[in-house]
């Protein structure tokens, strides 16, 4: 007899869920490159152009589909009020993705609701929930994809999907292709619908790259590739052995505490994954076991690659916890395991996240952001460009034109070649072509007084300074310990060309 799953109770679990984790949307933590992403949106709104300044084509976001999304959300409720709704989006389609996982794994309605609750408020389905990027959009293509593809076997699930997922993010290639090898091992034959919708997906985001850009992959990736120091092998392992546990683990600890702790929570998962494997059913069996997987090579490709922003790693990360979360619901006895999960771990990793969320909230926003509305108060011409990095907040918020230090939005640094000319001489040359009207910067005196133009410090002038020590306090105890604990933002240097400049 089938297990009876009560949706209705399941359904208002959710929704307490969602509305627990909506708290977390007073910290104000959100992700420069959701803020990328919200302007290409006004870009399109404004402009009609898919691109980042003004009239400019310039495929400036990671995610083509996201920023459709943002230009539905924006154009609905409007350039002021839309960032709310759209985080409680993410947030849904990401709890629906939670639930397909569960259903497929557990076999209760408490047990799915607990599995909820849990994966719920592991700090990187926390993040995807709130910081605004399109990785609770994504999660939900990927389980959407397990449900009705790899375990109910539906060709339009095969061919639809992989549109839907590379079309979200270009890596996710990597998951489609491990998918498609695991498939392909467990039913030992060719799975030729999903190989169609696999070659539609590239088919449709490189013609749309290369008919509407003139290029073959995102700018973001070329810009990158170009604008930073390819790193020997020796500098590669140094690197991993110093980032990786901080990005391949669930939290973030100094790196001598962190290595044993995240070996500890890796052996725990697998010895979890080995016990599941040996009394469940194949279908669930070789659900988590391609999630594991896919953890696995995901963390290990760009840790080799040495690519250390903290969303790559979010998906990869549940996927590696899973194990724990479903050996404490699996057994018989598992209100009790649960409930020493709840004290142990649940309360723990949500406080260390709420810490997180509210000194990096509080940082970004009310100093990074507070900049760019300053910026805005001061240039009511938003046809003149500011010279900074990152293009998040700040640009956002001032409206101006930007060109950023590693050539994200604006094409030029790329054709200075920085990599090759160092940054010396390409930023003096691009200064001293683009002319922006103010540079930000990090430093006192501007770029540290080593660009190889000595003359273009002639040409600016510092006329204000952003401390983040000034932001880093609260009247409160709480936050003020919380912000001295956490510190979150740097010094920022605002430099103005003089009207005398040539």
């Amino acid at each position: 007899m089938k297990n009876y799953i009560d949706k209705k109770k399941i359904f208002f679990a959710s929704v307490i869920i969602i509305a627990l984790k909506s708290i977390f949307f007073l910290t104000k933590h959100i992700q420069e490159d959701a803020l990328i992403s919200w302007r290409v949106a006004r870009n399109i709104i404004e402009y009609g152009v898919y691109g980042y300044n003004g009239a400019e084509k310039i495929s400036a976001s990671t995610t083509h589909l996201y920023v459709f999304i943002g230009v539905l959300f924006q154009s609905i409720f409007g350039e002021g009020n839309f960032i709310y709704p759209l985080l409680v989006f993410n947030t849904i389609l990401l709890t629906i993705g939670i639930y397909w996982l569960g259903k497929l794994l557990l076999k209760s309605t408490n047990r799915i609701i607990l599995f909820l609750l849990f994966v719920s408020f592991l700090p990187p389905a926390i993040k995807m929930s709130i910081l605004g990027m399109e990785f609770g959009m994504l999660f939900f293509f990927y389980m959407a994809l397990i449900k009705y593809g790899f375990v109910e076997r539906k060709n339009w699930a095969f061919i639809l999907l992989p549109i839907f997922i590379l079309w979200t993010r270009i890596d996710t290639c990597i998951f489609l292709g491990i998918l498609f090898i695991y498939d392909v091992i467990q039913q030992r034959k060719w799975n030729t619908a999903l190989m169609i919708g696999g070659i539609l997906a590239v088919l449709t985001t490189v013609a749309f790259n290369w008919f509407y850009f003139g290029e073959i992959v995102n700018n973001t990736i070329t810009s990158k590739k170009n604008n930073y120091a390819n790193p020997t092998l020796l500098e590669r392992w140094t690197e991993f052995k110093f980032f990786g546990p901080n990005y391949f683990g669930m939290i973030k600890f100094p790196t001598s505490i962190y290595n044993f702790s995240t070996a500890i929570l890796f052996i725990l998962s697998l010895i979890s994954l080995i016990v599941l494997a040996g009394k469940w059913d194949s279908n669930r069996k070789k659900v988590i076991g391609f999630l594991f997987a896919f953890g696995i090579i995901k963390t290990l490709i760009f840790g080799a690659a040495n690519s250390w922003f903290d969303w790559y790693y979010w998906i990869p990360q549940i996927c590696l916890f899973l194990p724990i979360i479903l050996i404490v619901l699996d057994i018989d006895f598992y209100k009790k395991t649960a409930l020493a999960y709840g004290i142990f771990i649940l309360i723990p990793f949500t406080a260390y996240q709420a810490i997180h969320s509210i000194a990096t909230g509080h940082g970004e926003w009310n100093h990074a952001r507070k900049i760019g509305l300053y910026l805005d108060s001061i240039e009511p011409n938003k046809d003149n460009y500011i010279f900074l990095e990152p293009a998040g907040y700040i640009p956002y918020f001032s409206k101006l034109k930007v060109i950023d230090y590693v050539g994200l939005v604006d094409k030029r640094l790329t054709e200075e070649n920085i990599v090759k000319n160092g940054t010396e001489v390409g930023f003096s040359n691009l200064i001293n072509k683009a002319k922006p009207k103010y540079i930000l910067e990090d430093f006192k005196p501007m770029f540290k007084g080593k660009l190889a133009d000595q003359s273009i410090y002639d040409d600016y002038e510092l006329i204000k300074e952003f401390k983040i020590a000034d932001v880093a306090k609260s009247d409160n105890p709480i936050l003020d310990k919380i912000y001295k604990f956490k510190p979150s933002g740097r010094d920022f240097y605002l430099y103005k060309r003089k009207e005398t400049a040539k």
